[in-house]
């Protein structure tokens, strides 16, 4: 299911379903580490699963994320440019993003955010999203919330499919995969190309902005595991995406630079191991991750651009996790964990520069007479050069079964250790860029709500309220380098509905408010204030989809960087209608397509970057 989102807020949610809605009984790790049914977590977290992306026609996870409630997604133009995430208000660099519990934040990046540019939907089961401070779980960079990619599991007999599409704007995509199982081993694996020739990324009609930047995507993922006994399981993933973009010098008039390109590989692997002992009473599990990312930027000089440039930046990082769950009663989970990290940047300006941090953390879960849900979590990191955090997270759920109705609540408090760039990058000519004294970011959030099941639980009913402030923001001042410096709070209303009133019909609707003031009471840059989403689902012949998409974003500030210093500007609001239909005609073959922007509005998600105008794209599947 869908779920709130704010900052200062309410959260109002409605569901009609035939069957029972689903989301009650899924099952969810993000918010527990631990697999918990939906209808017993104290927090905000959605769930978006494959047949959503599917139903969609999306490509990437980043399109997927858009008709999350309270969760806004700006991309600098076509395929393959920047693409940020902002959560609850928070900044694009305070939500933690895991694929398979590996965290994929990028150590190499300034601000150590995760650009989801490159990240497509191939090979993926599921995406939750958990929503406020969760630094007592996940540590540093989940000050604003959490972001857990699952891959899929082969299960049954093995399968196979391979399907090709293309499009508008050159675009093509190839994509072949398969999963099964075979005694004890099950396994999973796609690899997947995606062209297209794009188009300027800054604003085309805009002067001087008439190239294509193109993009290219090469993406293999893998998952393994195997399970000789009941007590006993072992697992691995593997993603590795390679990925080539044009670029352009910057948004707004005469930004074209025909030579520039960006080149970034990265690979995201885990091995894990978990057992089962004294009848499930303790379950230890065992993790080694890896991420690694390679980024490389080429500029050589032309007429527009005079002046070469060539930078080079890897980020590895290499954790070591040991997480057990006790089960001290039959209605008490005590989760008690160490792990320690090690964090890499290598970059042209530095050769080499390190952090290590160890982290332990304890959160306990209990039943009271199956109507009182607590948890309460605790976590100390210790990073290398700086000292110690503690952080802490309480939840509560109270159910009343006789009403179908949950009342929920959570407090908690999360900080973003500064960076290795932003620590030690070198100074400039133009002055100082890096600080080894910076203090860690700080948040602390809270949030109550309700949800309410009727009708067999095929009505539901939610709404929540919450609150996020933010310290000690790490800003760049020209001159001076990087500072604490800044304080920003959110707070917002958001509403979503679900409904499925026939068998083949799905409905789904969202709607956020969402409040930001920096320091200043100004509004933080490129978080709408309101934003809508439609999806409608219609089976209308068997084996025959139509779905329909509307998304509306409000009036966004930025800032226009042409001139110096860079003034504040007002983005236009807009609105887009997408609509996707697909035919399977035997158990081996189906057909699709989808139109994009079907109204061909023009519009920005950031200032001086285009938005796509009206584009379709078709193709087929073949399964056996």
């Amino acid at each position: 299911m869908k779920k709130a989102l704010i900052l200062w807020g309410v959260s109002l949610s409605v569901a009609f379903a035939n069957p029972p809605l689903s989301t009650l009984e899924t099952l969810t790790v993000t918010a527990t580490r631990q697999e918990i049914p939906w209808r017993e977590l104290g927090s905000s977290l959605t769930v978006l699963r494959a047949e959503d992306f599917k139903a969609r026609q999306v490509y990437t996870v980043a399109e997927a994320l858009r008709t999350v409630p309270g969760l806004d997604v700006v991309r600098l133009g076509p395929l393959g440019q920047q693409t940020s995430v902002f959560l609850r208000g928070s900044n694009s660099n305070h939500v933690l993003v895991l694929i398979d519990g590996v965290e994929a934040n990028d150590p190499s990046n300034p601000g150590g955010l995760f650009d989801f540019a490159h990240l497509t939907v191939d090979q993926i089961e599921r995406i939750e999203i958990l929503r406020g401070p969760q630094s007592s779980l996940y540590g540093a960079d989940a000050i604003g919330g959490v972001i857990q990619i699952f891959t899929k599991r082969g299960a049954g007999k093995p399968k196979f499919s391979l399907s090709a599409e293309g499009g508008s704007f050159g675009t093509y995509r190839l994509m072949g995969q398969s999963a099964g199982e075979y005694k004890s081993l099950h396994y999973s694996l796609s690899a997947s190309q995606l062209k297209s020739h794009g188009f300027s990324a800054a604003d085309r009609h805009l002067p001087g902005n008439r190239e294509d930047d193109g993009y290219r995507n090469t993406t293999v993922a893998a998952s393994f595991s195997l399970e000789p006994t009941a007590s006993f399981a072992l697992g691995g993933t593997t993603r590795y995406q390679r990925a080539e973009a044009d670029l352009d010098n910057c948004g707004g008039a005469l930004c074209d630079d025909p030579n520039a390109r960006g080149f970034t590989d990265q690979l995201f692997s885990s091995l894990s191991s978990k057992l089962k002992l004294f009848d499930g009473l303790w379950e230890p599990k065992l993790e080694l991750a890896h991420t690694f990312i390679d980024r490389n930027f080429q500029n050589p000089a032309d007429l527009l651009n005079p002046f070469a440039s060539f930078t080079r930046f890897q980020g590895e990082k290499l954790r070591l996790d040991w997480q057990n769950t006790f089960r001290l009663f039959p209605q008490d989970d005590l989760l008690v964990g160490f792990a320690d990290e090690l964090e890499v940047l290598r970059s042209d300006q530095l050769s080499r520069r390190g952090q290590s941090t160890r982290q332990y953390y304890l959160e306990n879960r209990f039943k009271w007479l199956d109507r009182l849900i607590t948890s309460a979590g605790i976590r100390q990191d210790d990073p290398e050069h700086f000292g110690d955090k503690v952080t802490w997270r309480v939840t509560q759920a109270v159910l009343f079964p006789e009403t179908g109705t949950k009342l929920r609540a959570s407090y908690g408090k999360g900080f973003k250790a500064p960076t290795l760039y932003q620590l030690f990058a070198p100074d400039t000519g133009f002055g100082p860029v890096g600080n080894a004294g910076l203090k860690p970011e700080t948040s602390r959030g809270f949030e109550i709500g309700i949800d309410q099941t009727t009708l067999n639980d095929r009505v539901l009913l939610g709404a929540t309220y919450f609150r996020n402030d933010f310290r000690n923001l790490i800003d760049f001042v020209f001159g001076q380098g990087y500072l604490n410096r800044s304080f920003a709070e959110s707070e917002g209303v958001e509403v979503y509905a679900e409904a499925k009133p026939f068998a083949s019909l799905s409905l789904r609707s969202s709607y956020t408010y969402t409040r930001t003031d920096d320091q200043e009471k100004h509004r933080l840059l490129r978080r709408p204030s309101h934003k809508g989403s439609l999806d409608a689902d219609w089976q209308f012949w068997p084996g025959a989809h139509l779905h329909l998409n509307v998304l509306a974003v409000g009036t966004r500030d930025d800032r226009d960087f042409s001139d110096f210093p860079a003034k504040r500007v007002r983005l236009a609001s807009y609105a887009l209608l997408n609509l996707a239909a697909s035919y399977r005609v035997n158990e081996h073959l189906e057909v699709f397509g989808r139109l994009d922007n079907l109204l061909d509005k023009r519009y920005q998600e950031a200032f001086g970057f285009a938005g796509s105008h009206i584009a379709g794209f078709g193709g087929v599947q073949l399964s056996f």
